[in-house]
């Protein structure tokens, strides 16, 4: 879906592409923790006591899930479930 007006998406990029590359890298790191603490929120709605260790799990699935084998998916979820 694009809404946005040409115009003001030409401006938006101007104005990105004049952010240094440390600027735009913080900008897009920002953007990432934003939408991984909604992804957060959102699990621990629909399950309120969701462990720590099941909570990183399915986050993980969500962001990462169709990027992996369903082996590696496996390895991965198994390494996470040891974190502290």
């Amino acid at each position: 879906m694009n809404d946005t007006n040409l115009d003001v998406e030409k401006r938006q990029a101007a104005m990105i592409a004049k952010l240094s590359p440390a600027d735009r890298l913080r900008m897009a790191n920002s953007m990432f923790e934003s939408g991984r603490a909604l992804v957060r929120i959102g699990l621990k709605q629909q399950n309120e006591s969701i462990s720590e260790a099941q909570l990183r799990a399915q986050i993980f699935l969500r962001l990462y899930g169709e990027d992996y084998s369903g082996t590696e998916k496996k390895r991965i979820l198994t390494s996470l479930s040891s974190i502290a």
